[in-house]
């Protein structure tokens, strides 16, 4: 494990941008994050001992860089994602030729914390998935993820304790259904 402060931004950019797994806080708790592609999606399965073809949610810089992608999405549920986003929101929706992946549906966000939003905008997009293995409690400071995550190939970030308040999902693929609250 390597271990950057947030005044590492630039050395975090560039282990991003080297397709390294990196542990951050979002606006929420800690993800597992890498730049987002199915090589990446993988990656972060077998780190959280989860199966690998299992979905990773998608956080996107910004609402332009989302709405690039998106389709079938009527005025009223853009105007869902527009009340809510950035924000402690995921939705599931569907997706026009996103990166290397052969599906359509994603979970994504956009994310209120401002650092990791100014990481995004020299990023891209990113796969996000909460700190955890596979069914366990989620990590929710450092020391936590250093024991649990401590031998494996990634980038910490130390930052503040997590809020521990996972995002309220949403599908708005056809009707709007809550998931996770």
């Amino acid at each position: 494990m390597i271990k950057y402060n947030k005044s590492d931004k630039e050395l975090i950019i560039k282990a991003f941008l080297s397709n390294k797994i990196v542990i951050m806080l979002t606006d929420t708790v800690y993800g597992i994050m890498a730049v987002a592609n199915k090589e990446n999606e993988i990656k972060i399965n077998k780190i959280k001992k989860s199966n690998v073809n299992k979905k990773i949610s998608v956080i996107f810089p910004n609402k332009d860089y989302l709405y690039k992608y998106l389709v079938n999405i009527d005025s009223n549920k853009k105007s869902i994602i527009d009340s809510k986003l950035p924000g402690k929101y995921t939705f599931i929706v569907n997706l026009d030729n996103f990166s290397d992946f052969d599906r359509e549906d994603f979970g994504i966000r956009v994310t209120s914390n401002k650092y990791l939003q100014d990481i995004l905008k020299d990023v891209g997009c990113v796969l996000a998935s909460s700190c955890n293995i596979s069914g366990e409690s989620i990590c929710n400071n450092c020391l936590e993820i250093e024991n649990v995550f401590g031998d494996y190939d990634v980038v910490l970030v130390v930052d503040e304790d997590a809020l521990n308040d996972a995002s309220t999902i949403i599908d708005i693929r056809n009707e709007i259904k809550i998931i996770r609250k």
